[in-house]
């Protein structure tokens, strides 16, 4: 009777510990909508912060109403966080990234690494201006 119990509560701890993995995306997908990802770990440099403060700024001031209607939602994750690893695995993930996932109907549909935000890390205009045209291609497919 105890082995039984043990095995009935493993298995409750590893359905509760997979559900739990993957509530950021459960919580955050309804309906149709964008969702800006930054990921980054527990280290963090200027580059990192500023990936994260660019991205936020271009939600914020080019996409308010889409922001407010939850077309688009932003979320910072730490990969390093426990539960947050299997982020690593889904979106083939190596480093700090800005990753954009198409939500139709709560279910995500498509999403994008864009690695080009490294190429401009030294140009805060270029970088704004390329997450502002990605997330503009992304809502135009709601």
């Amino acid at each position: 009777m105890r082995k039984y119990l043990l095995i009935a509560l493993s298995l409750i701890f590893f359905v509760g510990t997979v559900f739990a993995a993957h509530a950021d995306v459960a919580t955050v997908a309804k309906g149709n909508q964008v969702i800006a990802y930054y990921f980054h770990g527990n280290f963090r440099c200027v580059n990192c912060y500023n990936m994260e403060k660019w991205t936020k700024e271009v939600d914020e001031t080019e996409f308010k109403d889409e922001l407010a209607s939850e077309k688009l939602v932003f979320r910072v994750i730490n990969t390093d966080t426990k539960g947050n690893e299997h982020f690593m695995t889904d979106y083939k993930l190596y480093t700090k990234s800005v990753v954009l996932a198409l939500v139709k109907a709560g279910k995500e549909m498509r999403y994008d690494n864009l690695t080009k935000i490294w190429d401009y890390l030294r140009n805060e205009e270029a970088f704004k201006k390329y997450i502002k045209s990605e997330i503009e291609k992304y809502l135009k497919e709601l």
